[in-house]
C-alpha cells in the first residue's frame, strides 16, 4: 500500500512539474508592448551571445535595425527609431523576443 501511494504521489509530482513548466515557457513567449511615450528606450539582455550579431525586424521581415552584442551587460535601443508596429529581434534565424510599439 505505501509503495502505491509513493508511486501516485511521484507520478502526481512529475505532472504538477511537468504543467508548471509548459506554462512558465508559455508566458515568456508572450509579445511585449511598449508605449513610445513611456519607454523612451528599450533594454535588452542576452546572455552568452557577446559578439553576435542581432537585428530587429518589422512584421514583413524588413530589417530595421542592426547592430551587435558588445557584452552581457543590457544595451538599449531607442523607441525613436522605431514605428508603431510590431517587431521581432532576431540573432541569426533565431527570433528571442517579438514587441510591439504603440
Amino acid at each position: 500500500m505505501k509503495t502505491l501511494l509513493r508511486k501516485t504521489a511521484i507520478v502526481t509530482a512529475l505532472i504538477c512539474a511537468t504543467t508548471l513548466s509548459a506554462f512558465s515557457a508559455g508566458a515568456r513567449e508572450q509579445k511585449l508592448v511598449y508605449s513610445k511615450a513611456r519607454h523612451s528606450t528599450i533594454g535588452i539582455t542576452v546572455g552568452n551571445a557577446t559578439g553576435a550579431a542581432y537585428m530587429i525586424k518589422d512584421k514583413n521581415g524588413n530589417t530595421v535595425l542592426t547592430g551587435k552584442i558588445k557584452d552581457r551587460k543590457t544595451f538599449f535601443v531607442s523607441t525613436a527609431k522605431l514605428g508603431k508596429g510590431s517587431y521581432r529581434f532576431v540573432i541569426g534565424n533565431l527570433v528571442l523576443q517579438e514587441f510591439e510599439i504603440r
